[in-house]
């Protein structure tokens, strides 16, 4: 299945690979901020042409990375991937602690077949079941609406789980589970026509934030967020989006799905580090001073996402 995000990059239009390869903070393309590309450099813009046509093979998942590529990512840049089973148990808890009860979206199975490391989920198949009272409960709209961010997301595989990030194994629309994921199956289970599911859509995806550094981790995440909605407009519409559909969610992708280092809250290369920690580059030349603005959906205002955790203490 991992072979299939690589081979989706050309069926999408010049505008919307365009959109995808934004970093809102500088009005630029994104970095690649990876040697890995040489002699590419890791400080150079991700260009249209280096990624479509003949080289659209160029930025591979890590499943169909050589070996020795894995390895050296894991070293060098300390990128561990995350398998789907123990997203899904993580993702989970977190449900767990909203809903008030365990198992809403599926139920883990620790071993399979007698074999202890082979782990897998079995999703459920009632329509997840909320409160009608609105006083005194919570609604599928406010699960929605609920803000969640995965840190340091490499191709996302917390928000999105269209394959196992470890293993490259496709997963089931009907078995994802990505946090995105999740929004989406309560959109389509209880929006009642296309103008309701668009809506909601667009609010499940304003509110999934996730930031990574390597600029081909963060094309692979935004990449499989879009795909993520044309599989389930076609499943919800029975249709394909239209191209200014996809435009739009590309659009809020390339707003949540950001470039940082995570221990400056800058762009990759910036000079600014008020973190009191080094760069993971610091032996390479900074740029001027990019602090990562991201957008609040909520109020059409940008903001920098280190304001936010001034203003919760961290």
């Amino acid at each position: 299945m991992s072979q299939n995000v690589e081979n989706k990059i050309n069926s999408y239009s010049e505008e919307i690979l365009s959109i995808l390869l934004i970093d809102r903070t500088t009005g630029k393309n994104i970095l690649w901020a990876t040697d890995d590309y040489a002699p590419i450099s890791a400080q150079s813009q991700i260009q249209l042409v280096q990624i479509t046509g003949s080289n659209e093979g160029r930025i591979k998942p890590r499943i169909q990375k050589e070996k020795e590529a894995q390895v050296q990512r894991t070293r060098n840049k300390a990128e561990v991937f995350t398998p789907s089973w123990i997203c899904n148990a993580q993702n989970n808890l977190i449900d767990e602690a909203w809903f008030g009860r365990k198992e809403v979206f599926n139920s883990l199975e620790l071993a399979v077949n007698g074999q202890p490391n082979e782990k897998k989920w079995i999703s459920t198949k009632n329509k997840i079941a909320f409160s009608t009272n609105i006083e005194s409960g919570k609604t599928w709209q406010d699960y929605i609406k609920l803000t969640r961010l995965e840190i340091s997301c490499g191709e996302a595989p917390y928000l999105v789980s269209r394959y196992d990030t470890v293993t490259g194994k496709h997963i089931k629309l009907a078995d994802r589970i990505g946090i995105l994921d999740r929004k989406m199956r309560v959109v389509c289970e209880n929006a009642t026509n296309e103008a309701e599911y668009f809506l909601w859509t667009q609010i499940a995806f304003q509110n999934s934030y996730g930031f990574e550094l390597q600029g081909d981790n963060l094309l692979l995440a935004r990449i499989n967020m879009l795909l993520s909605f044309n599989e389930y407009t076609k499943c919800f519409a029975k249709r394909l989006p239209t191209e200014k559909e996809q435009q739009k969610i590309a659009e809020i992708i390339s707003w949540n799905l950001w470039q940082m280092d995570g221990l400056t809250f800058c762009t990759p290369f910036s000079s600014g580090n008020d973190s009191g920690q080094d760069f993971l580059f610091a032996e390479m030349n900074v740029r001027e001073n990019f602090p990562c603005q991201i957008m609040d959906w909520k109020t059409n205002k940008t903001t920098l996402y280190k304001s936010l955790l001034k203003k919760r203490g961290a």
